[in-house]
């Protein structure tokens, strides 16, 4: 039986914080799954530390449980080897979420490396004594017997990703792949419109990168991030996981589908 996949689970993504820096190929090539490379800008390799707030969650339509909860990635930016096609998407390293059924539910359904850690979502708004506004996002989580955290600050201005930017790379990322370096890959789809950013002007990172990431990761988180941007966010649609294949077509829409 075959037919295409569909959007069982939708969310409103809110008051994402992505941090990111250049990173080795060397550091990421064996996390790559089968038929995947790297996606790079500027020849330059990507990984990203990514804060965010889930709102409104639905399961086929209907409130799920929880309705709400926040998440901590480590993601990096792949594309298919297949030179027909063109979904250029994420592979995550590690997710943090702040619900355990969230975490088994990501693990046996999605099968990503999820993990259930209590995390603290802040954010709020305040006036600038010169006029406008500016937008304060923390999120921290209790790890390794301490409270860890990422926060920054960014002026309420948003503002579209310019085609061609490293806002777009970074952010203009509608699938999501994993697998390993041999054998079978799966694939899902996001929907979503794009988001709206704003950059960061300071920010604050406080983690144990080896504990929390390992030690193949953790030099690179230790410097500054060279992008950090804050999103405002949209309601997105996950569609089941399916096993990835490339047909040549270059019809994205039809070239992944539930195979039993």
């Amino acid at each position: 039986m075959t037919m295409l996949c569909w959007a069982p689970i939708s969310a409103h993504w809110r008051d994402l914080l992505i941090l990111s820096w250049p990173v080795e190929d060397d550091t990421l090539t064996p996390y790559l799954p089968n038929s995947f490379t790297l996606d790079r800008w500027e020849d330059r390799a990507y990984i990203s530390l990514v804060g965010l707030y889930m709102d409104d969650v639905k399961v086929l339509g209907l409130p799920a449980y929880p309705r709400r909860f926040s998440e901590i990635n480590l993601r990096f930016y792949v594309r298919p080897q297949c030179d027909h096609d063109q979904r250029r998407g994420v592979v995550f390293l590690k997710q943090m979420v702040a619900h355990p059924l969230v975490a088994a539910a990501g693990r046996r359904l999605f099968r990503e490396p999820m993990s259930s850690v209590p995390i603290v979502h802040e954010c709020s708004e305040e006036e600038m004594p010169g006029g406008g506004a500016q937008i304060r996002l923390r999120y921290a989580l209790r790890f390794n017997r301490r409270e860890q955290m990422i926060s920054a600050t960014a002026a309420d201005d948003w503002w579209p990703a310019e085609p061609g930017s490293i806002e777009e790379f970074l952010t203009a990322r509608y699938w999501g792949y994993n697998g390993q370096s041999a054998g079978p890959v799966r694939a899902y789809q996001i929907s979503r419109d794009p988001w709206r950013l704003t950059r960061v002007h300071g920010c604050d990172l406080d983690f144990d990168h080896r504990v929390l990431f390992g030690p193949q990761v953790a030099g690179t988180l230790n410097d500054p991030p060279s992008s950090a941007l804050m999103a405002h966010g949209s309601r997105a649609r996950v569609y089941w996981p399916s096993r990835y294949t490339c047909n040549g077509a270059g019809n994205a829409a039809t070239q992944v589908e539930i195979v039993d």
